[in-house]
Parts: C-alpha cells; sequence; structure tokens
C-alpha cells in the first residue's frame, strides 16, 4: 500500500524524499567530500575521475550548496525505490522507466539530447529549450568553488591573458609561435594553468575563453561558466560568439566577442591601450554577478523544489492517468530523441540571440 502522496497545499502527507545519485564504488564514495567548502581540494586531488567529471561537478555540487543552504536532501550512490532523484543524464540508463514512486530530475547541462523518460530536466543555457513537449527548467551554474580573484596589488597592469581550460582545447590558431610574437608585442603572456590552478586568478589580468571561431556555432547547450568566473575575479574577459555570453553578458558591456584570430587580437589591443574600458568592463560584470552568487543560487534550487518539483512529483505519484500517458509518449521519445540531435541545437529564429534580453536565474 502506498503513502499518501504530499500535499503542497496542506503540508499534510508523505513528504517524498530528495536524493542527489552518483553512481560510484563504495570506495569513491566514502571519500567525496561532506561539505562544499571542502570540494575544491578534494576535485583537484581526485584526478581519477577526470572521465566523469561534470557528473561530479553537477550532481555533487549542488548537493552540497544545497546541504548548506539547509535543505533536506541526501546524496545516494545507488538508485533509490522512491522519491525524487536528481542526477547528470548521464547516470540514467536511456531506457530507464520510473515507476509511480520515482520521479526524475535530470541535469542536461552540456549534453545535447535529453532523457526520454524524465519527468523533469534542468538546463544551464538560458534560451536552450527541449522538443517534444519535454518541461524543464532553467538553472544558473554553481560559479568556481574556491575561485581566488584578481589581486588589487596589481593595479592597472595588463601582463598576463589566462586560458583556463585544457591545453588541447585552445584553439589551433592561438596556439602558434606567431600569435605568442603578437602578444608579446602588446606586453602579454598567454598563461595556461594546470587544474589544480583553475581556481586562483589571482595574478590573471584578462581571461581569454574561444570554444570555436565564426558565428556559425551558437553552442546553444553551454553554459556561461566562464563569463561569470571572469566577473567574479574582477578581470575582463575575451570570449567567443556562444549565445549564453550574449544573453547574460552582452559583448561590449560585460566582455568583448572575438571570432577569429584577427578579432581576438583586436580585443587584446584595446584592452591593453585602454584601462577605463577594462574597468568599464570589471564593472558592469561585478554589478551583473550578483545575480549568480551562491546564495542567489541557493535559493532558486529551493524556490525549484519547493514551487516546482515537489507539488509535480505529488500529482505524479497521484495520477494513474498521468503516469500511463507519460509512459506512452517517453515510449516515443526514447525512439525518437538521440536520431535528431540537431532538434536541440537551433534557435527558433536566426536574429533571436539579439531579442533575448538578460535574464536570471530562476
Amino acid at each position: 500500500m502506498h503513502a499518501r502522496p504530499f500535499d503542497m497545499r496542506t503540508g499534510s502527507g508523505e513528504r517524498p524524499p530528495v536524493s542527489f545519485y552518483l553512481p560510484c564504488t563504495p570506495a569513491e564514495f566514502i571519500r567525496l567530500p561532506t561539505a562544499i567548502e571542502h570540494y575544491w581540494a578534494w576535485q583537484t586531488s581526485e584526478a581519477g575521475l577526470v572521465p566523469h567529471w561534470g557528473r561530479y561537478h553537477w550532481v555533487l555540487q549542488s548537493f552540497l550548496q544545497l546541504r548548506a543552504a539547509g535543505y533536506p536532501a541526501r546524496l545516494v550512490r545507488e538508485m533509490p525505490d522512491a522519491g525524487i532523484v536528481v542526477s547528470h543524464v548521464d547516470c540514467f540508463d536511456y531506457g530507464l522507466r520510473p515507476h509511480r514512486d520515482l520521479y526524475l530530475v535530470v541535469l542536461l547541462v552540456d549534453r545535447e539530447v535529453p532523457h526520454p523518460h524524465a519527468q523533469w530536466h534542468i538546463t544551464h543555457n538560458p534560451v536552450q529549450t527541449l522538443p517534444m513537449w519535454l518541461p524543464f527548467s532553467y538553472m544558473a551554474p554553481w560559479p568556481q568553488v574556491g575561485l581566488v580573484p584578481r589581486r588589487a596589488e596589481r593595479g592597472s597592469r595588463f601582463e598576463r591573458l589566462a586560458f583556463v581550460g585544457y591545453r588541447q582545447n585552445l584553439m589551433p590558431q592561438l596556439a602558434t609561435p606567431q600569435f605568442s610574437a603578437q602578444l608579446r608585442e602588446l606586453g602579454l603572456e598567454l598563461v595556461i594553468p594546470e587544474p589544480a590552478g583553475w581556481a586562483d586568478f589571482s595574478d590573471f589580468d584578462a581571461v581569454l575563453a574561444v570554444r570555436s571561431f565564426g558565428r556559425d556555432e551558437i553552442h546553444l547547450n553551454k553554459p556561461a561558466l566562464k563569463l561569470y568566473n571572469a566577473w567574479l575575479a574582477g578581470v575582463p574577459a575575451v570570449l567567443g560568439h556562444e549565445i549564453a555570453y550574449v544573453v547574460e553578458g552582452g559583448p561590449g558591456r560585460a566582455y568583448l566577442e572575438a571570432t577569429n584570430e584577427a578579432e581576438v587580437l583586436a580585443a587584446l589591443r584595446r584592452l591593453a591601450g585602454d584601462a577605463s574600458l577594462r574597468q568599464a568592463l570589471m564593472a558592469e560584470g561585478r554589478q551583473r554577478v550578483a545575480h549568480f552568487s551562491e546564495e542567489r543560487l541557493r535559493e532558486a534550487w529551493v524556490a525549484l523544489f519547493e514551487r516546482v518539483l515537489l507539488p509535480d512529483a505529488n500529482r505524479w505519484m497521484g495520477s494513474a492517468p498521468r503516469r500511463v500517458l507519460h509512459r506512452g509518449a517517453g515510449a516515443i521519445r526514447e525512439r525518437l530523441l538521440w536520431r535528431r540531435p540537431g532538434w536541440f541545437g537551433q534557435l527558433p529564429t536566426p536574429s533571436a540571440a539579439l531579442e533575448i534580453p538578460f535574464k536570471e536565474a530562476l
């Protein structure tokens, strides 16, 4: 006999447990940090987890942030039998069909194909939408844990340009001796820190983050995390053309955009020769990043659970017709979604990116 579902209006009934599901071995599970302030030190020490970094980054970090907010959630390494289960899309089998007592919340993050049987998805790009009537919510990504901002003692110096990412992901045109020589003419040195140093911006004067050149790829499934981190670090950023940057920052207002090697150099030349421009970009960033602070995002996550997910899970567990319809629709989606990844990389109109205003988290 099933327990009576939790009623958000009256506060009666059984409240579904909220579980963050992170499949791993018992030995790995024991080593996981239990507080958000320990997360970055743990991450930099667990190099063996790199192949599954996204799972830990989105699932574990979200759980620890909610724990810090006092929210009643738990972290599990085995799939629960009941309640709301939150996890990275890679952690769920594609054909997993939730039964009556199970409500799947899938963190789609930078993946393209959603889960066909999930009751809810969470995306990290403000304009990304999902096809086939899949319900979802946008949540901005957590900023870099343990971020060390640029030292005030560096003053107006503009000498160190940081590429905060894996060396192999630097655009080939920006990894040549010729490009390095052009940077030296501007008085700049390109620094590519090791992963353990990605949180330390103390000796950086600007950030370079160009995933691809041109405007054909808008990276609809990518978040604006590198922009948030530059804002938090107090350094100007030169970024590629990505829709999340356009919507949440605005090229020319909170960062500079570059779509080819010449534009990268032109942007850096502007920054090197105009300290007031650097100050203006950083001031705009300080104002905007307040919307994406840990405190604001914790509030947004709690609101998501209390106002959206718990009421919807309650309706799911109490409605047999809804479960039958969901199972039928899920069977159709299961056959179609993985065949059409192009569905998830397009905007409704070519000009939509310019029409969507700055958007906060939930």
